[in-house]
């Protein structure tokens, strides 16, 4: 089970979510710049944020479902939310990427909606 709640602190709503696919990532948030010399020699410099982390998951769910959390992306993308992962480890943080990339998969007897549709989130960690 997977939940995200917002805004933070007071929560208003919450959206729960299947388990993601195999293959979430966690990695360090950073940034990478190019420069070049009047030369002609490149140089890059790569900016990492300290102690932050970039989270990505991907979710296979029914079509109503990415319905209600499209709604809910649209209402509190900019803001903090709090997330339990399937792992119950709780982060705060931010959605990264807009607009968020939600693509139909396949047709599924038995979902509601008769559709399912996969679907990327990239989170990173407040400071």
């Amino acid at each position: 089970m997977f939940k995200l709640e917002a805004p933070f602190p007071g929560y208003q709503t919450t959206v729960l979510l299947p388990s993601p696919t195999w293959g979430d990532s966690e990695e360090i948030a950073s940034s990478l710049t190019t420069a070049r010399a009047m030369d002609g020699t490149l140089y890059t410099y790569t900016k990492q944020r300290q102690g932050r982390k970039r989270l990505r998951y991907t979710f296979v769910i029914a079509r109503s479902k990415a319905l209600e959390l499209r709604a809910f992306l649209k209402v509190y993308y900019r803001t903090a939310m709090r997330i339990t992962d399937h792992d119950d480890t709780v982060w705060i943080g931010y959605l990264q990427g807009n607009p968020f990339d939600m693509q139909g998969q396949s047709k599924a007897v038995g979902f509601p909606g008769g559709e399912t549709m996969t679907v990327n989130l990239q989170f990173e960690e407040r400071e």
